[in-house]
């Protein structure tokens, strides 16, 4: 009994070195990611990655879940404070991508803010025909649910909520409920009267 206690204590004080090593780690392989003032909870199995100018910044409090991809190729990503991004989502920036304060992201999300050129010459691989990007902006309290897809220039509104498997591909209004493919209304969040 008295070992185990010994053994909690001990991991309780080497859990704050554990994530200041994540963290150096992290700044040393990917220059361009910047974590503000801590509190941070990055698990295993997080990918960062910032190239040709890119940059993520990461919020107060914010929370990293296991398989988490967040790349800024060019542009840039923000989580906010005390957002959570869950297992094995992924954000992707050529242009911007900015998530709000206190969200809610369920496992498995795609954000990205761009897509391959398809219409033009078919005679060009669609691999060869460049990319075309637009920010997505997600508000404050925003819950966006298990497999959901979130494409380029959408925005969505504080406190609204998207519906598991949903394909964003217009913007959604504060506190409104999407859900299906493509997304659109199925409801409002009601607001508590005095």
């Amino acid at each position: 009994m008295l070992m185990a206690r010994f053994v909690k204590s001990l991991l309780a004080r080497l859990r704050p070195i554990r994530n200041f090593l994540i963290h150096c780690a992290i700044r040393l392989a990917s220059p361009g990611v910047v974590l503000i003032s801590g509190g941070q909870k990055i698990a295993a199995g997080v990918h960062l990655r910032a190239s040709d100018g890119g940059r993520i910044v990461l919020g107060d409090d914010c929370k990293l879940s296991r398989g988490v991809e967040i790349v800024a190729q060019r542009g840039h990503v923000e989580v906010g404070p005390r957002s959570h991004v869950g297992p094995w989502s992924t954000v992707v920036a050529k242009n911007a991508v900015v998530i709000g304060a206190d969200c809610l992201i369920a496992e498995r999300v795609s954000i990205r803010d761009q897509n391959h050129r398809i219409y033009g010459d078919p005679a060009i691989p669609i691999r060869s025909a460049g990319m075309e990007s637009a920010p997505i902006r997600i508000g404050n309290n925003v819950w966006i649910g298990a497999g959901a897809v979130i494409l380029k220039g959408v925005t969505i509104g504080a406190g609204a909520v998207v519906a598991a498997n949903a394909v964003v591909n217009r913007d959604v209004a504060e506190n409104e409920i999407v859900g299906g493919v493509p997304a659109r209304r199925i409801g409002m969040r009601k607001i508590a009267s005095d």
